[in-house]
C-alpha cells in the first residue's frame, strides 16, 4: 500500500515555497576568499593562487523596508603561517524588487591586530525558495585609515557565497 504525505508535510512544503510577505530578518552563513589584493606602495599584487585567504562569514540583517536592510557581519579570515584576522562589517543592502541582483555597502572594521577600517562595496545575487536562498557576492575593499593605511593605498577584491535565511 503506497504511503501518502501527511497534511503536516504538505503544509511544511507549502510554507517553504510561499513568499514571506515582508521578511523582517535575514541570517547568512557562508565563506569568501580574496581573489586579488593590490598594494600601491610598495607596488605589489597578490592573487588567489599566490596566497589563499579563506574566510568564514556570518551576517544578520533587519529590513527597514522590503528592499533595504541594515546588516552586521562577522568574518574570520584564515592566513597560512600568520595570525587569523577578525573583521566586523556594518552596512546596508539595497535589493531592488524587479532586478535580479542586490548592492551592498559596508564599513569593515578589522578588530584583530592590526586594527584599521575600510570601505566595502559589493554586488550579488540570490536564488532559491524565498525563505532559504543561496547567495553569491563580489566585493571590493578600500582602506580608510589605521595601521599606516590611507584612503586608496590598497585594493582587495573578494568572492563569496553561502546560505541566506529570510525570516
Amino acid at each position: 500500500m503506497p504511503k501518502f504525505p501527511t497534511l503536516g508535510a504538505a503544509f511544511a512544503v507549502a510554507a517553504l515555497f510561499a513568499a514571506p510577505a515582508h521578511a523582517q530578518f535575514k541570517i547568512r552563513a557562508g565563506a569568501e576568499t580574496q581573489i586579488v589584493q593590490h598594494v600601491n606602495n610598495p607596488d605589489s599584487t597578490t592573487w588567489l593562487t599566490d596566497q589563499w585567504r579563506p574566510s568564514l562569514v556570518g551576517m544578520v540583517g533587519f529590513s527597514l523596508i522590503p528592499w533595504l536592510s541594515l546588516d552586521a557581519e562577522l568574518a574570520q579570515t584564515f592566513i597560512k603561517n600568520s595570525s587569523n584576522l577578525t573583521t566586523v562589517r556594518l552596512g546596508a543592502t539595497l535589493e531592488p524588487p524587479v532586478l535580479p541582483f542586490y548592492v551592498r555597502a559596508a564599513i569593515p572594521i578589522q578588530v584583530s591586530d592590526p586594527v584599521f577600517t575600510s570601505m566595502r562595496a559589493g554586488i550579488g545575487t540570490t536564488f532559491g525558495v524565498p525563505v532559504a536562498k543561496i547567495y553569491l557576492e563580489f566585493d571590493a575593499d578600500f582602506p580608510l585609515s589605521g595601521n599606516g593605511h590611507s584612503f586608496g593605498d590598497q585594493q582587495t577584491f573578494s568572492l563569496g557565497g553561502g546560505l541566506q535565511l529570510n525570516l
